[in-house]
């Protein structure tokens, strides 16, 4: 449109004034509130630090190591928890120290300090010594500091220190005492702090009231320009856009998805936009409906492939998971064994007796009715863990849960529910179901992978086959 005046110009234009103002202005509110609110923020981000570590550390097995020399397991623990809260928080410093003394040199006892993850790939010579002395590292001055917040109950002690290599600090001291209440050390936690020029303050000072009285100016006329350019134009379009957020919560049907937009007065682009707006509801509203299509025909293939999924990993007699369900199960235990270090597992084998006879004598059909009996008693017996069929007469289980804890219990009880089934002369021969049963769980010692124990367990089960024909023959 030839008669639209740049309303970028306009904008920019009024936005730098303000821009220049308003920067001005927060950055003498910020300094001024800042020496006011600086250190008691400091010091409950400080503080809420020191006593999230203090609950985490073990004070008697840290005391043990310092004597010892050797870190210990929770020493280890400690430490990465310290690196942890030194690579997520915004310190200098997270560290365990023992004041010895104010004297220039060897004042101070390190025993333990958190390392960023940059600190230990390039500077790793920072990593303190368990035990070992500061050496020139803490002036006298700030050594006393140190000294004076020895044995200081549960008060927390706060102090700046200026140290030459890492700039200004402002420290908080907490003291840990052992189980017996004896003090330890000092827990103290580093956080950097920003020198304010006292000059730039005092000439800041001078020009608030000044800078206030231009703002509240400028606002005035900014605010009356923007009402009849902006504001205004702007109302309209975002009541109408509103209105058509709220019909398009829940909507299904697009026909209702239209926007009445009013006409725009202001000659500049808030005209333009309007148009846009108007023209992109329309572009949604045959997007929505070419997506609700395209939805319909993803939902049905979805669907499609779920139930081709499930076919695949179900054995179509038992409707127990199949080998190539089983091959995936193995594939998830190898990777929390590798990733997780997962080791709460167990497999069972079971191989049917006799199904051959079965089959020759009474026909197929009541082979695999003994097939399905065979397997509602593996399911029922190991009811918490998940069961396959890997082979014509072959069972695998892997054992969790219940079935884990009592894998032994739940193996003879097995045995002792396909010795009545035997024995129950009322029952159809195909019934009278026989199987031989062999399990083992995950050794870390000796086991690497699933295939391991699964050997183990399938050569217990033939062991227990030989068992069953030898008592048989006898």
């Amino acid at each position: 449109m030839n008669d639209v005046r740049p309303l970028r110009k306009s904008i920019v234009t009024g936005c730098v004034l303000m821009t220049v103002v308003l920067c001005l202005s927060l950055a003498i509110a910020n300094y001024i509130g800042y020496r006011n609110t600086l250190y008691v923020r400091y010091e409950a981000y400080i503080t809420d630090l020191l006593r999230f570590a203090a609950d985490n550390i073990d004070v008697d097995d840290m005391e043990e190591c310092l004597e010892t020399g050797v870190k210990s397991e929770k020493f280890e623990e400690t430490q990465a928890l310290f690196d942890n809260i030194k690579d997520t928080h915004n310190i200098d410093f997270i560290y365990v120290i023992i004041p010895l003394n104010t004297k220039p040199t060897d004042n101070i006892m390190n025993v333990i300090a958190g390392m960023s993850t940059y600190e230990k790939k390039y500077i790793p010579e920072n990593a303190v010594t368990l035990g070992g002395l500061t050496g020139t590292d803490y002036t006298a001055k700030t050594a006393k500091q140190y000294y004076d917040a020895v044995d200081s109950g549960d008060k927390i002690f706060f102090f700046e220190e200026w140290a030459d290599r890492w700039g200004r600090d402002y420290t908080g001291i907490m003291s840990l005492y052992d189980s017996e209440g004896n003090y330890f050390a000092e827990l103290c936690v580093d956080v950097s702090v920003n020198d304010i020029n006292n000059v730039i303050r005092y000439h800041v000072m001078i020009c608030v009231l000044l800078i206030v009285i231009i703002s509240l100016l400028f606002t005035f006329i900014f605010l009356s320009w923007t009402k009849r350019n902006i504001t205004d134009p702007i109302q309209s379009i975002e009541h109408e856009v509103v209105a058509l957020a709220q019909k398009s919560r829940g909507q299904g049907n697009p026909d209702e998805l239209v926007i009445n937009m009013p006409r725009i007065q202001a000659k500049n682009e808030l005209r333009s936009l309007s148009t846009a707006i108007t023209t992109l509801s329309e572009d949604l509203r045959n997007y929505l409906v070419n997506a609700l299509s395209a939805r319909d025909v993803a939902l049905a293939a979805q669907r499609k492939a779920r139930e081709l999924s499930e076919q695949a990993n179900k054995d179509s007699l038992t409707g127990i998971r199949n080998r190539q369900s089983y091959d995936t199960e193995v594939s998830k235990i190898e990777w929390n064994i590798e990733s997780k270090g997962f080791t709460r597992f167990g497999i069972g084998m079971v191989d049917m007796n006799f199904l051959k006879r079965i089959n020759d004598t009474y026909g197929h059909e009541k082979g695999n009715l003994a097939i399905i009996k065979l397997c509602t008693v593996v399911c029922k017996t190991f009811a918490h863990s998940p069961v396959f069929r890997i082979g014509g007469d072959e069972f695998a289980i892997v054992l969790e849960n219940e079935d884990y804890e009592d894998a032994e219990a739940r193996v003879e009880e097995f045995k002792n529910i396909l010795k009545k089934l035997e024995e129950d002369e009322s029952l159809e021969p195909w019934d009278r179901v026989s199987a031989a049963i062999g399990w083992s769980l995950f050794d870390p010692a000796t086991d690497k992978k699933v295939e391991d124990v699964f050997k183990r367990a399938d050569s217990n089960m033939y062991e227990n086959k030989k068992a069953m024909k030898a008592m048989r023959e006898a």
